[in-house]
């Protein structure tokens, strides 16, 4: 049979295009789907969404085991679409990265805990310092308000030496504080973990 390609020499075979082969990422982390299971947790559980949608659970059970305790999570559908449910791929908002300054460099973000100091003035004036409050999100002026009414006492919003804005209130009031603030601003999810009870410049849980 006679060859139909004039190009090709006598006893040449006609030799066939490669085809480029099409590689799938995964498209959050950027990472074809088998090498998901070698990323930082983190990153896994970023991709792991997108993985039980694309891929099927024989799949899945032979490429995302190798994470201690995740074992049980890809032994069934139901397992899995459990774990999909409760996934939050979010950090917290107290870790959550600050904004960019100029030049590039990152501005922390504040801590997200309010601190009460007591001290006692002249030998015998007790002050109560409450610190934090406007990081999540509370007027002080407004605040000290309240805290005056609350404890028919002298309360005011004072600038710390370093700059920080705070409110002391005249007389020992560091539970009753943090409470009446866990009740009024129940909108801000304050909780008892957020209070830290100031010492001698040593801080510790106030609860």
């Amino acid at each position: 049979m006679a060859d139909n390609n004039p190009d090709l020499a006598e006893g040449e075979e006609e030799v066939q295009p490669l085809t480029p082969e099409v590689v799938e990422y995964e498209p959050v982390t950027g990472m074809p789907p088998e090498f998901c299971e070698y990323l930082p947790k983190e990153d896994f559980l970023k991709a792991l969404p997108w993985l039980a949608e694309n891929r099927d659970l024989e799949w899945l059970q032979a490429n995302c085991k190798k994470y201690k305790g995740y074992d049980k999570v890809f032994e069934s559908a139901e397992t899995l679409e459990e774990k999909l449910k409760n996934l939050s791929v979010e950090p917290p908002k107290a870790e959550k990265e600050g904004k960019l300054l100029p030049g590039g460099k990152k501005k922390k973000s504040k801590a997200l805990e309010i601190l009460i100091e007591r001290s006692v003035r002249n030998k015998r004036k007790c002050i109560t310092s409450v610190t934090g409050l406007d990081v999540f999100g509370i007027k002080l002026a407004e605040a000290a308000k309240l805290m005056g009414k609350k404890f028919a006492s002298g309360c005011s919003v004072v600038k710390h030496p370093t700059g920080v804005s705070m409110i002391e209130t005249q007389g020992d009031f560091q539970y009753e504080i943090a409470e009446l603030v866990m009740k009024k601003y129940k909108d801000k999810d304050i909780k008892e973990e957020h209070f830290f009870s100031v010492v001698k410049q040593k801080k510790s849980p106030l609860f």
